[in-house]
C-alpha cells in the first residue's frame, strides 16, 4: 500500500505518517513521534486529488502550509464518513465552478463592483477552472511574440539534456501522452545573460543562459525548472495574467483579438506573489523527491544567487527578483539533504553548459 505523507509547511521533509481520530480531533503520527500533529476536523478541508494515486491531499483553512497526503485506506474511509464537508468536498467544488462560470459571465459588473484588494485571490479562484485549451491559445500567443524577439539556443545535445529533465520532473498531468491529448511541458534556453527563468500559461519554461552559466551544478539547475514547473502545476501563470492585465484583455489575447501591445504589457507587468513563488518552491521540492533526484540544489542555487546580488545591503536586485521571498529566506526553507541522484550526467551537463555555444 502506497504511504502516506505529511508536510509540515516549515521544511522540505515529508513524514510517512499513518493517522487515526480520536473524537474531534485527527492523531498524526511516525513510528519516532506519535503525536506528530493534531488536526482539528473541522479546521480541515480537502485540497485536491490525484487522478493517478487516488491520494486525497488535505489542508487546513487556518494554515495553509502543512499538507496532509492520504491513499485509499479504512482510516481515511473513516475520516470522510465521519465529516461530510470532507466527503463532499468534489460536488462542492463543481458547485463552485457554475458560480464561477455565471461570475465569468457578468465579469464587467464583478470587477466595477467587487474590491480592488482582493482581487490578486479572485484571480486565483478563477485561474483554476480556465479550460485547459484556452489557457493554451494564450500561452501561444505569448509564446510566439517572445520567440520573435529572443534567441532560442538550439543545440541538440543541450537541449536533449534538458528535455530529459524535464520529463523526468513533470507530474503526470503536465507530462507528454498522445493518447490523453497532452503536449506536455516545452523547455527552451534563451540567449540572455542575466540569470532567470520563467513558466509562461500553456506549460511553457524558458531558462536562460546566464543562469545555467550561474549555476555550479545540474542539481542547481533542476531546482529552479521543478520551481517552475510547479509554478505550471499551480496554475500560476494564468492566474498572474488575469491578476495584472484584467479578464477582458486576457480573453482578447486568448481569442486572437489583441495586438502585440497587449502582449508586452502583459510581459511587462506579469508576476508572481510571494505567496505564489513560496508555494512553486515547496511543490518543486515535492516534485524533485518524487523524481528520486537531488533536492539541495535548489537552495544552493539561491544562496549563489544571494551572493551575486544582496552584495554588503546593495540594491542590485533585479525588478523581476524584487517582489520574491527574500533569497535568504528561500534558502532556509528549500534547504534539504543530498539523498537521491544527481539531475544529470556529466556528459549531459556539459551539454547543458555549451548549448548556447554551438552555433
Amino acid at each position: 500500500m502506497p504511504e502516506d505523507r505529511y508536510y509540515d509547511g516549515l521544511t522540505a521533509a515529508a513524514h510517512r505518517v499513518t493517522v487515526s481520530s480520536m473524537g474531534d480531533m485527527l492523531v498524526i503520527a511516525t513510528s519516532e513521534r506519535p503525536d506528530l500533529a493534531r488536526w482539528p476536523v473541522a479546521d480541515m478541508r480537502v485540497i485536491d486529488s490525484n487522478k493517478v494515486t487516488g491520494a486525497i491531499n488535505f489542508g487546513r483553512l487556518s494554515d495553509p502550509a502543512p499538507r496532509l497526503m492520504l491513499h485509499d485506506s479504512p482510516a481515511r474511509q473513516q475520516l470522510l464518513d465521519e465529516n461530510p464537508h470532507l466527503k463532499q468536498w468534489r460536488a462542492q467544488a463543481i458547485k463552485r465552478g457554475w458560480t464561477v462560470g455565471l461570475a465569468w459571465t457578468l465579469a464587467g459588473l464583478v470587477i466595477a463592483t467587487g474590491c480592488y484588494f482582493a482581487w490578486r485571490d479572485g484571480s486565483a479562484y478563477l485561474a483554476r477552472y480556465v479550460p485547459k485549451a484556452w489557457e493554451k491559445k494564450l500561452g501561444a500567443h505569448i509564446y510566439t511574440a517572445l520567440n520573435k524577439n529572443l534567441t532560442i539556443c538550439k543545440a541538440p545535445a543541450g537541449n536533449a539534456a534538458l528535455r530529459k529533465l524535464v520529463d523526468r520532473l513533470a507530474p503526470p498531468q503536465l507530462q507528454r501522452d498522445a493518447g490523453k491529448q497532452q503536449d506536455g511541458i516545452t523547455i527552451d534556453v534563451v540567449d540572455i545573460k542575466l540569470p532567470n527563468a520563467f513558466a509562461l500559461p500553456g506549460d511553457h519554461v524558458m531558462v536562460t543562459s546566464g543562469l545555467i552559466d550561474l549555476a555550479t551544478s545540474p542539481d542547481m539547475v533542476s531546482g529552479v525548472v521543478a520551481h517552475e514547473i510547479g509554478h505550471l502545476d499551480l496554475r500560476h501563470p494564468t492566474q498572474s495574467a488575469i491578476s495584472n492585465l484584467g479578464i477582458s484583455a486576457t480573453v482578447s489575447i486568448i481569442l486572437g483579438g489583441s495586438s502585440v501591445g497587449d502582449i508586452a504589457t502583459l510581459l511587462t507587468v506579469m508576476s508572481y506573489s510571494r505567496k505564489m513563488e513560496h508555494e512553486a518552491d515547496i511543490r518543486g521540492l515535492e516534485l524533485l523527491k518524487n523524481a528520486g533526484l537531488r533536492a539541495d540544489g535548489m537552495a544552493e542555487f539561491f544562496k549563489v544567487m544571494k551572493d551575486k546580488f544582496e552584495k554588503d545591503g546593495d540594491s542590485l536586485i533585479p525588478d523581476w527578483l524584487a517582489s520574491h521571498p527574500g533569497l535568504s529566506e528561500r534558502a532556509d526553507y528549500t534547504k534539504a539533504d543530498a539523498a537521491g541522484a544527481t539531475a544529470m550526467t556529466d556528459t549531459d551537463w556539459q551539454a547543458l553548459k555549451d548549448v548556447c555555444k554551438v552555433k
